[in-house]
């Protein structure tokens, strides 16, 4: 070969090779960023209106943002909202980028449903993502949609958020093996046991009263196999009163869950754990716990700031969703990236908030010791 054929030979090849890097390149990216030239497609269901899973689904979101995968300037979210579905339809309705699509008629909701038309919804959801094959992904809140949707129906990966025992409700199976491939759900193993153990640090009772519906879902909102593990290291008994969540009928619930309460002061309760209901209305608390405070019990809240404003004694809570929105957001990239969600990591920590609330304290006669007010994140 001569050398002018040679030289341009040897262009040829580096050329050739700067345009297949420059494709590989191109390529690599899109596999990062799209899904096959096109934006990723997510759909969203929730078991209610909570605001548990308006705070998740904003911090995803803001999560998501940080990671340049998406742009929310301008979303609208306000602390201590419980609706999403605005945010969601802000998110259809503007530009967010190429990358992701939140689908405008993916939105569902269980929320004022019975079970059956709970089923028949996750059913219809089911069949979509089997027929019409148009999501991508699954942003799943709350216990009842993660057990319709967190299954072996369908093979559309499925993350579960917002959860208080993903492996009690049979979600999954166990913190670190969801056991099926395409789902995964937030676990933070120990987070009410490490509640429980806090209040009995500071009050040594020996009989801790709870109000919570007595079946599958309330015992899980409840923590009970929590509380029950930590009773049986400590040595304290629980009383428990039953109160059905979601019965339509607030007025009767309200008045239900005042008689549980005087019922707790009866059966000589030394502390009450404030338990999760959905259908409850956190203004209300001060006057359902009104027999706690005339015998002086102290009331611990399982949900954190919101309850303890308005009527409970103290908690420990997460103080920031915006953590856990980080951690979401980097699960939902590496699925898109091939990554199966069951090989990802499930377990999440917050790095827990004290919050008091002095009013509340006045009421039951307790005087908090200077190191709770030294520790203590928020004081209302």
């Amino acid at each position: 070969m001569c050398k002018k054929g040679y030289v341009f030979l040897v262009s040829v090849i580096i050329i050739s090779f700067l345009f297949t890097s420059l494709l590989m390149g191109k390529s690599e990216k899109d596999i990062l960023k799209k899904n096959h030239g096109k934006p990723w497609r997510i759909a969203y269901c929730e078991s209610g209106e909570f605001v548990n899973y308006a705070s998740t689904l904003h911090a995803l979101i803001r999560g998501l943002a940080e990671l340049g995968w998406i742009k929310a300037d301008g979303l609208p979210f306000t602390v201590g909202q419980k609706d999403t579905r605005e945010m969601w339809y802000w998110m259809t309705s503007h530009d967010i980028g190429p990358y992701i699509e939140f689908v405008p008629d993916a939105y569902y909701s269980l929320e004022n449903m019975n079970g059956i038309e709970m089923t028949g919804v996750a059913e219809g959801l089911i069949q979509r993502l089997n027929e019409k094959q148009d999501i991508d992904l699954m942003i799943v809140m709350g216990t009842q949609a993660g057990k319709l949707l967190a299954n072996d129906l369908h093979q559309v990966p499925t993350l579960v958020f917002s959860v208080s025992n993903a492996v009690q409700a049979g979600i999954i199976q166990s913190i670190n093996d969801s056991g099926e491939n395409h789902i995964w759900a937030h676990v933070e193993p120990g987070r009410y046991e490490r509640q429980i153990e806090i209040f009995h640090d500071l009050f040594a009772f020996k009989k801790l009263g709870m109000v919570y519906e007595d079946s599958p879902d309330g015992r899980g909102y409840a923590a009970l196999e929590d509380v029950q593990k930590v009773a049986n290291k400590r040595g304290f008994k629980i009383y428990s009163v039953f109160v059905k969540d979601k019965q339509g009928d607030k007025a009767a619930h309200q008045v239900q869950m005042i008689a549980a309460y005087h019922k707790l002061v009866n059966e000589g309760v030394d502390a009450v754990y404030s338990t999760l209901y959905i259908d409850r209305n956190v203004a209300e608390l001060a006057e359902l716990f009104q027999p706690l405070y005339e015998d002086h019990i102290p009331i611990f809240a399982q949900m954190g700031v919101d309850e303890v404003k308005n009527g409970s004694l103290l908690s420990v809570y997460r103080s920031d969703f915006m953590g856990l929105g980080s951690f979401g957001a980097h699960i939902i990239t590496e699925v898109f990236s091939g990554v199966n969600p069951r090989e990802l990591t499930q377990v999440y920590e917050n790095t827990p908030s004290i919050v008091l609330n002095l009013k509340v304290a006045k009421k039951i006669n307790y005087n908090p010791p200077f190191e709770v007010l030294l520790v203590a994140d928020e004081i209302y």
